[in-house]
This record gives structure tokens, C-alpha cells and sequence, in this order.
């Protein structure tokens, strides 16, 4: 804060000024002291100057009826997943309260690189949204995979003092951090010599795990999917991060651990959350109101979307409606169902009425960004599974999860291959290398899609980001296959040989510079594919696909590589026997 401003302020709070604007007798939602209560508070050169009786401003507003809150922060959150990039994602989250975010862009890095990374960087700076972004950690994920790129400690170093980097992205690897891989150590080394923090990724782990991520300096976890995981958390330090995205949905049972003595170990996040979802149910917002209900202590509700995040990520000069703190709010007409009326950063008004009144600017993208699919030819050989025998390794799809069932089946074969059987709920699942234009290819069994016809694909399939498609035929397989080669990356659902529904996204197979409106609604498009396809709707399939390829969340994933067995961190055979 400068010398003048710190002048102003102290002046304003001593009455021996007036201040620029004051909300007279509104209510405050306090989170330090978890209490809502009458006051006046005065805003001043981007400052909350005071609250208190007796404040005026150059500008008195009536706050009778009126809440007021501190804006929202997502802790955790690929800003890939909304498929649009930073300059257009705050178009479509500042009208829902969120000002800050803690922004992972490993999807991107993991296609392009440091080169992905520049550009959400470049396209994030200027921004009202304050994105903070974390390193990405595990480019690629892991070695049982094939990326688009590699970034060691070495090729982060330059990153390291950017002033739009906040620390080091969820550290995925665990294996890595328990053997104390150097160039892993040194990634973290490096981000703690800067003075700037470390994201953590627990899925699956155990007491005796989270010790060893303590000690390697990691704060954070997103992974809890259950009271359990987040007490074991919580208790080794850790903050809880409760997901609730479009796949993960974790916000009912982690909720389930959260007390008034423990709740400031907890915050809120997205991690992955597509536009669609994001325009229907909303983001932090939904999470307030879904805690709220749960019977989570309205003003503990807002404090884990503001004071906790900000304390976890050393956020000090927001995330409070106390004297001193950035002027970044919410003014509510109804805070138990968060209806917001107006969100400010910094004391300006950046949205009102469900509508942000930032300018839009598009995104600069790059030539060597936009995208174009490096495969080699798609033939119908690509998606045969032989089998010797009737036993399979199958993945299990539960929904609202990321993680997934191993299950062992009986499952029909013709002429030695499997064939799928969508009265079975068996379906094939393909990944494709994109990258490199290698051989490299798999094709496994998966079971809880539902669906009756067709095949869904997309070039969203983390962390590789390669080609991953559901089907019920190979030769719909093959033909959303194709297609998405042809229109450089995307989502895409087909029937026979119909397409049903496609949203190209020409930024590195990952995002496009379409408006977010344009985005949601043929997301909606593709979801009433779904309809056709006669898919479960109880969830969202294109999302749970994608998440089908990540070989670091329990328990079964196909990478272009082979099923892999996360529990035992190896590849197997779709063969049983």
C-alpha cells in the first residue's frame, strides 16, 4: 500500500475525512468473527477504509437489505476444463462473485509446454481476475504415458519469478516425492528458495503418505473424496480443498468432516469444471449455498470461500470485510442462496445483475498453438481388442468421480476379440497418441456409460490430452475419431454416421476463442446428444471420459500406452486370465 493511500485511509477511519463511497446500515457478513451484523462501511482507493457507525462518504449508498461479503476465491482450478481461455473465463465467472483464482495450466503445458504456459500467462496479465497460476508440477503426469511435452526443473526455472506465478502446481507424483527424486526435490526447492507455496494431490493416500508430502513442503489437497481423507488431511496440516466440479462432485461427503473448531483447515474449489455446468449451477456460489443447506454455519460457508483460501494461499490483503484489505466484495439481496447483486475488485464495479461490464478481449493466440491433431492413420485395426479368453480387467465408471472401479468380468467375445455389448453396459474405450504422430494406441473395456449407440471423443483427456474416444461400434469409434482429426481437436458425439453434435477447440485441442455463451450452449448441444445415445445423464460423460486416461487416480485407467493398474503403478493386460 502506498505512503498517500495508507494516509487517506487512516484519516477516513478517524472520521477526519470522508470516504469515497460508504454502504450505510448494510449487513456484514464477518468471517473472522463468523457473525453478520449492522454497520457502515467505507470504501476508499481501493481499500476498505472502516466499518463502523457514523462513516461518511463522498457518495452514501442505503444498504438496508443489502449483505456484504468478501468476493470469492477457487482455490484450485484448471481454467483449460471451461474450454475457453483466461481473458474469456472471466467473462463468465466474475458475475458469479469469484475475483481470485489458483490457477493450474498443466492441461495446456502438457500439449505445448512452455510455450502453453506463456500464453495463459500473457492472456491472464491485465485481467480484473486476479489469476495466480501454480507451475505445473508433472509434465507429463507420468512416465506410463506420452505428452506432448516435458517440463523438468530446468525448464521452469525461468518461470519461477514471473510475477503472475503464485508457487508450484499439484504435485501429482507421489512416487516421485517418496523416492526424493532430485529433479522433482528441486522443483520444489526452487519454488520455496522464491518464497512461493506448493499444491498437493493426495488421491488415495494414507496417513503415512501425507507425512511424507508434509514434510516435502506441500500445503494443499483437492483430492479427499470422503469425511475420512479429510480429517487425515486436516490433522497432518494440510488444507482441505473441497472439490466440486463437473466429474469430481465431492462437496457431500467431505462437507460431512467439517466442524466450527476445524473449518478453517477447509476452502472450496472447482478443479474441472466445463462452462455449461458452470452457467446452470455456478462455481464458489453453488458451494456456498450446497454448504449452507448441508447445515454448515452460513458465515463458516463464506469463510471458506474467501478468509481460508486466502489464509492457505497467503492472500493477506483480501478475503475480509475488515479495515485495510482490498476492496474485493459481493453485495448480496439474499445471502443464505448467494443471489448477488453487484461484485467489485478493488472498489470498481466489474459485474452486476448476472452480467460483467469488463470489456471482452480476445486472446492472442499463437499460430504454433492452434491446433492440429499429429496421429498416425485412423484404420478400424486401431480399435481391435483381442482376447484369448472370456475374463477381462474392466474399468469401472462410478459416477460423480474421477475414480474408478477395477472390476474383473465375464465378457462376450467374437472370433477371439471383444465386440461391445451396450445391453451389458460394456463399451470400448480407445487412446490415441496426438502428439508426435507415434504408434502408440490402446483400446480397453469400460462399463457404466450406458450407452445404447454411438461414441462420444474428445482430445480433453487428461493429462496427456490425447485422443480418447467411448463407443458402442468401432466404426463409430473410428468416424468421432476422424473427425476431430480433421477439425484440429474438440468434443464430438456421432450416431452411425451422423454427426450429433461437435465443438471444435483450435487452441491446442484444449480451448477455443469462441464466447463463453457460444461454448455453453453447444456444450448443451452435445449433452442432448447424450439424449440419443441413450448414455446415463446422472453425470457428465464427456468429462468422466476424459478423466478415464489419467493414470494417477484410483483404480483402473487406459493410457495410449495400456491399462494401468493405479494401485500397483503399472500396466496389465485387458486379459484376466
Amino acid at each position: 500500500m502506498e505512503q498517500t493511500v495508507r494516509e487517506r485511509l487512516i484519516a477516513i477511519a478517524a472520521k477526519k475525512e470522508k470516504a469515497a463511497v460508504v454502504y450505510q446500515n448494510i449487513s456484514v457478513i464477518d468471517v473472522m468473527t463468523r457473525e453478520t451484523y449492522t454497520a457502515d462501511v467505507a470504501i476508499d482507493s481501493g481499500y476498505i477504509a472502516a466499518v463502523g457507525e457514523g462513516y461518511e462518504g463522498i457518495d452514501n449508498r442505503p444498504g438496508e437489505g443489502l449483505f456484504i461479503a468478501p468476493s470469492f476465491v477457487d482455490a484450485h482450478v484448471h481454467i483449460e476444463s471451461s474450454m475457453v481461455p483466461p481473458s474469456e473465463y472471466e467473462q463468465a465467472i466474475l458475475p458469479l462473485g469469484v475475483t481470485t483464482i489458483i490457477a493450474d495450466p498443466h492441461e495446456i503445458a502438457n500439449v505445448k509446454g512452455a510455450e502453453g504456459l506463456s500464453f495463459m500467462l500473457d492472456d491472464a496479465e491485465g485481467l480484473a481476475l486476479d489469476v495466480r497460476m501454480m507451475l505445473p508440477s508433472c509434465v507429463p503426469a507420468t512416465s506410463f504415458e506420452h505428452a506432448g511435452a516435458s517440463l523438468d526443473a530446468a525448464a521452469l526455472a525461468p518461470f519461477v519469478d514471473h510475477p503472475g506465478v503464485h508457487g508450484l502446481g499439484e504435485v501429482m507424483d507421489y512416487p516421485a516425492v517418496e523416492r526424493a527424486d532430485h529433479d522433482m526435490l528441486q522443483k520444489i526447492k526452487q519454488i520455496e528458495d522464491a518464497g512461493k507455496l506448493i499444491d498437493g494431490h493426495a488421491a488415495g493416500l494414507g496417513p503415512r503418505e501425507i507425512n511424507i508430502y508434509g514434510v516435502a513442503g506441500i500445503r494443499t489437497d483437492h483430492e479427499s473424496v470422503s469425511k475420512e481423507d479429510a480429517i487425515a488431511r486436516a490433522r497432518r496440516g494440510l488444507y482441505v480443498e473441497i472439490r466440486e466440479g463437473s466429474a469430481a462432485r465431492n462437496l457431500k461427503e467431505v462437507l460431512d468432516a467439517v466442524t466450527e473448531s476445524n473449518a478453517s483447515r477447509f476452502l472450496f474449489c472447482t478443479d474441472d469444471k466445463h462452462l455449461d455446468d458452470t452457467l446452470r449451477e455456478g462455481t464458489i456460489d453453488y458451494n456456498i449455498r450446497y454448504a449452507i443447506r448441508h447445515g454448515i454455519k452460513r458465515e463458516t460457508a463464506y469463510a471458506m470461500a474467501s478468509l481460508h483460501a486466502t489464509n492457505a494461499y497467503r492472500l493477506d490483503d483480501r478475503g475480509a470485510i475488515v479495515p485495510g484489505r482490498r476492496a474485493d466484495f459481493v453485495l448480496l439481496s439474499d445471502a443464505d442462496n448467494v443471489v448477488i447483486d453487484e461484485v467489485y475488485i478493488q472498489g470498481d464495479c466489474v459485474a452486476r445483475a448476472g452480467k460483467t461490464i469488463r470489456p471482452v478481449r480476445r486472446a492472442h493466440v499463437p499460430e504454433s498453438l492452434r491446433g492440429t491433431l499429429n496421429t498416425k492413420p485412423i484404420t478400424p485395426e486401431v480399435f481391435a481388442l483381442p482376447l484369448e479368453s472370456a475374463r477381462a480387467h474392466v474399468i469401472g465408471v462410478i459416477p460423480k468421480s474421477i475414480v474408478t472401479e477395477h472390476l474383473i468380468l465375464d465378457v462376450p467375445l467374437q472370433d477371439g476379440h471383444f465386440v461391445p455389448v451396450p445391453e451389458q453396459d460394456l463399451l470400448k474405450i480407445a487412446v490415441i497418441e496426438r502428439h508426435h504422430g507415434t504408434a502408440f494406441s490402446a483400446v480397453g473395456i469400460v462399463k457404466g456409460f450406458k450407452m445404447k449407440r454411438g461414441a462420444i471423443a474428445a482430445t480433453v483427456a487428461h493429462d496427456s490430452h490425447n485422443l480418447v474416444i467411448v463407443g458402442a461400434s468401432d466404426e463409430e469409434m473410428q468416424l468421432a475419431a476422424e473427425r476431430l482429426v480433421q477439425a484440429g481437436g474438440g468434443v464430438i458425439a456421432v450416431n452411425g454416421q451422423e454427426v450429433l453434435a461437435e465443438l471444435p477447440l483450435e487452441i491446442a485441442g484444449l480451448m477455443t476463442n469462441r464466447p463463453f455463451q457460444e461454448v455453453g450452449d453447444t456444450l448443451e448441444a452435445l449433452n442432448d446428444a447424450l439424449d440419443v445415445l441413450e448414455a446415463d445423464r446422472s453425470f457428465n460423460p464427456y468429462l468422466t471420459m476424459s478423466f478415464l486416461c489419467l493414470p494417477v487416480i484410483p483404480e483402473l485407467k487406459l493410457t495410449d500406452s495400456g491399462l494401468f493398474d493405479v494401485k500397483h503403478f503399472q500396466h496389465i493386460s485387458v486379459q484376466a486370465d
